[in-house]
């Protein structure tokens, strides 16, 4: 019986895993069914990279620095200046898609959607819509529409090879807008674009209600290019020059009481400008497709007025007159900068880069001293310095990694003040040391 016992206890077992396993089997047909169906109408193409990097501050500061902390000033000590910090980010990581779809209106058609997890209007690790535009190409024309780089400012030599996400923000690296670009070739090599779009002061996009958008009129921007290969190249760099611009409106609104009591408001419409020159030159070319030995610069320069969104660079105030009588004095500073690139190869796959950038405010009496109230401009960045050098190594085309070291130097263009004395210093220095690594796919 015992005997008996034991054989019916291994049919069970194996009655009870042949179970298991179709459940397994049933289960598994929806997602073998599913896998590989991640299909479009149209052609489609799905890219990006997973990104890593550990660094180290001896400021208190996020992976997402750009500018540097005030220094502790007299018998007040300022937390950020007086602790050292340590983080790791992994956000920056993106996923993009690349649709080629039918002709129209004789031309090419393609749509760009790109993502990344920093989480810049919600929680880190959310996604974040970065670019989402269509575009039709014809022979020398070309008309893209939706959210993309704004091109009087956006310059992408730093791209591969940056770790800081926020370097160069201050000094112009550019940002994201709603967005209609013509774009034209006369020659080659020689072309212009034109476009409109709509300016915010954060990443909010169409959820955003402030002045630029209780502006009647959108931003315009426009410039000249020439591009050409007949200096050969590094990697996807060639020579190119541009000099660009862009001009906007934008609507201050700020509450009084008039003298029957009550609420009103008052507001003028102030004018936002700037223009820059940008270019990269490779001095040693590549050879047959192998760096090494190649030799780059590129950089920019930039000089306008109400850049305020710009890395923290900016600030106005407003001395509000007396509304209906006497008019308002909104002050705004001008602001100039740039900056410079080098890249050198010491072989195919081992590279050494570095910048220096320059952001300056330029800030009147009255806005430096926080008068008529507005902005706090005392708190603002009256000038921001950064000194990068990074070395990067592809281990193939899919894996790289890099280390990089960084030196910044600010000033503020006031000492912080609480109830009538100063509590922190004009100016602040942060060195940071970073470690990453990507994988692109």
């Amino acid at each position: 019986m015992g005997f008996l016992t034991h054989k019916n206890n291994d049919k069970e077992v194996r009655m009870k895993k042949f179970i298991v396993i179709a459940i397994a089997v049933l289960l598994a047909i929806p997602a073998v069914s599913f896998a590989g169906s991640a299909t479009s109408r149209w052609d489609l193409t799905l890219g990006g990279y997973i990104e890593f990097d550990l660094g180290w501050a001896d400021r208190g500061v996020n992976a997402d620095y750009a500018i540097a902390p005030r220094k502790s000033y007299g018998i007040w000590e300022n937390r950020e200046a007086e602790y050292a910090s340590e983080f790791a980010a992994g956000g920056a990581g993106r996923l993009w898609w690349i649709i080629k779809g039918p002709d129209g209106w004789g031309g090419k058609t393609s749509a760009y959607v790109e993502t990344d997890f920093r989480g810049q209007a919600g929680d880190y690790g959310e996604m974040n819509l970065r670019h989402a535009w269509m575009k039709i190409e014809w022979a020398n024309d070309s008309l893209q529409i939706g959210r993309q780089w704004q091109r009087w400012g956006a310059h992408f030599p730093f791209g591969g090879w940056l770790l800081m996400f926020s370097g160069l923000g201050p000094s112009l690296k550019g940002q994201r807008n709603e967005a209609i670009v013509w774009d034209h070739k006369f020659t080659k090599d020689w072309g212009f674009y034109l476009g409109v779009y709509h300016n915010s002061g954060n990443d909010m996009g169409a959820r955003a209600l402030d002045n630029f958008a209780n502006s009647p009129f959108p931003f315009i921007e426009g410039g000249i290019r020439y591009a050409s290969d007949s200096c050969g190249r590094i990697g996807n760099q060639i020579m190119m020059f541009e000099a660009g611009g862009f001009l906007g409106w934008e609507r201050n609104i700020w509450p009084y009481t008039p003298a029957i009591g009550g609420r009103a408001y008052d507001d003028d419409r102030a004018t936002a400008w700037g223009a820059a020159l940008k270019y990269y030159v490779p001095i040693i070319p590549e050879r047959k497709g192998n760096k090494a030995g190649a030799f780059g610069v590129g950089g920019n320069a930039f000089v306008g007025q109400n850049l305020g969104w710009y890395g923290g660079i900016g600030g106005y105030t407003v001395d509000p007159g007396i509304p209906g009588l006497v008019e308002p004095r909104i002050s705004y500073p001008h602001q100039w900068g740039g900056w410079f690139q080098l890249d050198y190869f010491f072989t195919n796959a081992f590279s050494f880069h570095g910048w220096y950038s320059h952001a300056k405010n330029n800030f009147s009496r009255h806005a430096a001293a926080g008068a008529f109230g507005g902005l706090p401009a005392p708190m603002s960045v009256r000038q921001n310095q950064q000194y990068i050098a990074n070395l990067s190594y592809d281990v193939n085309p899919a894996m790289r990694f890099g280390l990089e070291y960084a030196h910044i130097r600010t000033k503020y263009a006031n000492y912080l003040w609480s109830e009538g004395e100063p509590v922190a210093g004009k100016k602040g220095t942060l060195n940071t040391i970073r470690i990453g690594a990507w994988y692109f796919f």
